[in-house]
């Protein structure tokens, strides 16, 4: 319409011709967008309607504020101007026809203020860099222009003229190049330096100006030289190419968990096209990446969203060889609505359920689930392709096809040893992640870190310096030429190369120098950094003896020696690597009465074994006594208060996936709880109420129950003897009472059920004897006093212990007939360096030694 308008009427737009861009007319018609042609179109309606002579500033500002969706419209209903005041200004009917019937009026022209208008909207778009001239840069003219007529509407109406024009300047310099997204997008402004582009290439630019913006081509030569090759994914690319070569619904979905390689399979799919190692039907294709980030960036006002993507759809649509890819395509659903205005999957939808475009898309099930499934329109256009986790052997061949390419960027040597152990290890230790991203971020961190281990060489030094100063230079060559000033150039060009070949030679020689080696303890050192497991352990250096494993921990865990031999030997089995690679590394029940040792045991087993207390992660079972309480293991359901909140299992054992877990008093916790025991012994992971999957599998799980209390009660005070048969057969009935109590299922998948035996009055004194041992280094460090304690004293307390309190009670027997006499001895002026505990009767003494 507007183009026969123009035609029809030329007089009325040949003064442009002669506006101070030195452009031809039809080159400046053409970078009008589609709402300033509706505007222009609208206002020549109405003057010809009318039986006008002149299209005046009026007409403009009438048919740009009655144009709706654009940027200028927008802007003059912020300011309080309606369309029913707007319309007073010339009178306007309610409709305006266009004149297709109309006798040609050719004296019909632009006035005076009206052509200003108009350049100076041509000259906006010029200031700023925009492609375009749309209704944003009329209002700008129309502002500029200062027409009586117009000043005297804005009085009127009371206009906030300086509001309405700060508020232009924030649209002008924030909107991007296609707020409005027309059909015909003008060409790149050349620079002085720049080589004129051929007809062709600007015609080629013009068609696919909004894809080019908002995406980036992957079969172009310069972006296959950024992409690393795809190994092991032929099933996967052949899949895709039979979708896309169908007649209908030709739109292909990737669907894998994060990390598994579903944009390097469109990325080899590229490849491909580029090689002609494709079908006749995909042999010209291009496929170009959407950044939807870009496209919603920057759109302001209701109809920019929708103006950008249906131009790009626009541009797909025209050339039947473009392929558009949709990186995390789930994002199109409520991306760009606003105000009620559609998103961009229902923009799409008509494009994709015509067959006019071809989309290929990229998601993880979770994210298909959520917003793609539930919409079955959007569902039904498209065609999963589960893309799986590749075997450890087909991770290994991609490490090996990429290791060239992380050799060329970190300048090492990359042994074959290290793509082994970054397979193996990213597989045991990382489980939360996806094979083969975590095996590659393992290789490439180990790079960077034999890289900068490595003091950086002088060479190296210098190579840099000499590149800031090619910088300067061929930024000096630039000016020199924009300045016409070639002499200089041809001098500063000079020195550039001469600079480069000193590049080269400083290349050469760091070449035949030493080249650092990437090995597995390096890839081992980056995995332990990430999980906190000592480097020895991921290297299988198992130093911990047999003999050492159970000294240290008898002189823990006093008088539960068959216990302790028990459990060191099934540590140190899993230690060796005879663990089911499925479970966790042990898993053990510790039944005995309280006080005994069995809690005891466990954080020793995070010292002795884990090298750290803080590895042990104890749950309470009295705590979770009812059924609702399993929420805070794994979490809440999705509606619940505290849903995705920390949970107290799933989330501590993935911080610290190396450590004991330790459920004490299992027996008290409902079976609910305990039902969560089985997956873990099992299949040695647990999922939580997020969906996530935690491994449990380098763990050591513990469980310890007071079942059969009342055996040891009725047994005595301790196994004094308890070698006999007595000891045995009370060791049967706690297992026989366990089998009743505790479910079957659960008993069957602990690898190792031990009773812990009551403790004698020799141990208990022994006990004593450790813990009056610690007090006096703590005196010694705080106070400065030496204590020391007769032999007696340690019996005479343990003699006073409550048998059924077991080693519990050791303490506080210690605070009251010991610490209580210290603190009142302290408390007075004349403190002493030295203080002997002894006995006298039946009561402690604290005396002064000297």
């Amino acid at each position: 319409m507007f183009t026969r308008l123009v035609s029809a009427y030329p007089s009325a737009f040949a003064g442009l011709a002669r506006t101070r861009v030195s452009r031809p007319m039809h080159d400046i018609v053409d970078k009008f967008s589609t709402h300033l042609k509706n505007v222009l179109t609208r206002a020549l309606c109405f003057v010809v309607e009318t039986n006008e002579k002149m299209i005046g500033p009026e007409h403009l500002l009438w048919a740009l504020g009655t144009q709706r969706g654009c940027l200028g419209a927008e802007l003059l209903k912020q300011a309080g101007i309606k369309q029913s005041e707007l319309r007073a200004i010339v009178g306007a009917a309610q409709t305006v026809r266009a004149p297709e019937s109309a006798a040609r009026n050719a004296a019909l022209r632009l006035s005076g203020d009206a052509k200003r208008i108009l350049e100076k909207a041509v000259l906006t778009a010029n200031i700023y860099g925009h492609r375009y001239v749309g209704t944003e840069h009329l209002l700008s003219g129309i502002l500029q222009a200062d027409c009586g007529r117009i000043n005297a509407f804005f009085n009127r109406q009371q206009t906030d003229l300086p509001r309405l024009r700060e508020q232009l300047s924030v649209v002008l310099k924030s909107t991007s190049k296609f707020p409005e997204m027309t059909t015909a997008v003008a060409k790149e402004t050349t620079t002085p330096t720049a080589v004129p582009a051929s007809r062709e290439q600007e015609e080629e630019q013009d068609k696919l100006a909004a894809l080019h913006f908002f995406g980036r081509e992957l079969t172009t030569t310069d972006a296959q030289k950024r992409i690393d090759p795809v190994i092991g994914r032929d099933g996967e690319i052949e899949r895709l190419m039979h979708i896309l070569c169908r007649r209908a619904k030709n739109n292909p979905l990737l669907t894998g968990a994060p990390g598994v390689g579903k944009t390097a399979i469109v990325e080899g799919l590229a490849k491909r096209i580029v090689e002609g190692n494709v079908p006749d039907a995909l042999l010209h294709k291009r496929i170009f990446a959407l950044d939807l980030a870009l496209l919603v960036a920057g759109t302001m006002y209701r109809g920019e969203f929708e103006g950008r993507l249906r131009q790009v759809i626009e541009e797909v649509r025209r050339d039947e060889n473009i392929l558009l890819f949709i990186d995390e395509i789930h994002t199109i659903v409520g991306a760009g609505s606003a105000s009620g205005s559609m998103d961009a999957a229902n923009i799409l939808k008509p494009a994709l359920a015509r067959g006019e475009i071809r989309c290929i898309g990229a998601t993880t099930p979770d994210e298909f689930k959520r917003h793609i499934e539930s919409d079955s329109a959007l569902e039904r256009r498209f065609q999963t392709v589960l893309v799986e986790e590749p075997s450890a052997q087909d991770a290994q061949l991609i490490l090996q096809g990429i290791a060239p390419y992380y050799e060329s960027f970190h300048h090492v040597r990359i042994h074959p040893d290290a793509l082994e152990s970054a397979v193996r290890l990213s597989t045991r230790y990382l489980t939360d992640r996806q094979l083969p991203d975590k095996a590659i971020d393992l290789i490439d961190e180990a790079c960077a870190g034999a890289r900068i281990a490595q003091p950086q060489p002088s060479l190296a030094r210098e190579r840099r310096r000499i590149e800031q100063e090619i910088a300067r230079v061929r930024d000096q060559k630039r000016q020199a030429v924009v300045e016409e000033r070639f002499e200089d150039a041809v001098a500063f060009k000079e020195e550039e190369e001469r600079m480069r070949r000193s590049i080269a030679a400083a290349d050469r020689e760091t070449s035949t120098g030493s080249v650092l080696t990437v090995d597995g303890e390096d890839v081992a050192r980056v995995v332990s950094r990430i999980t906190g497991i000592p480097l020895e352990e991921l290297a299988g250096q198992n130093t911990l003896r047999f003999e050492d494993a159970v000294a240290r921990l008898k002189a823990r865990v006093l008088g539960q020696d068959r216990v302790v031999e028990r459990v060191a030997g099934a540590l140190l089995r899993a230690k060796s690597g005879m663990a089911h690679p499925k479970r966790p590394l042990a898993s053990f029940l510790f039944a005995g009465p309280s006080g005994v040792g069995k809690t005891e045991l466990a954080k020793a087993m995070a010292e002795v074994f884990f090298h750290e207390r803080k590895n042990l992660i104890r749950l309470d079972m009295s705590e979770y006594a009812e059924g609702f309480t399993v929420s805070k293991l794994i979490g809440s359901p999705a509606g619940y208060v505290g849903y995705k909140d920390q949970a107290n299992l799933t989330d501590r054992v993935k911080q610290r996936p190396y450590s004991v877990v330790l459920f004490d008093e299992i027996e008290k916790a409902h079976r609910d709880v305990q039902n969560l025991l089985l997956q873990i012994l099992e299949e040695g992971e647990l999922t939580d109420a997020t969906g996530r999957t935690v491994s449990f599998r380098n763990t050591i799980v513990a469980l310890t129950t007071n079942i059969g209390l009342e055996r040891f009660e009725q047994g005595g005070l301790g196994f004094a003897g308890s070698e006999g048969r007595r000891d045995h057969e009370r060791e049967a009935d706690i297992r026989k009472e366990l089998e009743d109590r505790m479910r079957p299922e659960l008993l069957n998948r602990i690898e190792t059920h031990a009773v812990f035996a009551p403790l004698t009055t020799d141990v208990l004194a022994h006990i004593v004897e450790n813990e009056c041992a610690e007090l006096a280094r703590r005196l010694k460090h705080s106070h400065g006093t030496t204590l020391s304690f007769d032999p007696n004293v340690a019996g005479h307390l343990a003699a006073l212990l409550n048998r059924k309190l077991g080693a519990r009670g050791v303490r506080q027997q210690v605070q009251e007939h010991v610490e209580t006499k210290l603190a009142q001895r302290l408390s007075k002026a004349d403190r002493p360096r030295r203080l002997r505990v002894g006995v006298r009767g039946a009561k402690v003494t604290l005396s002064k030694t000297t």
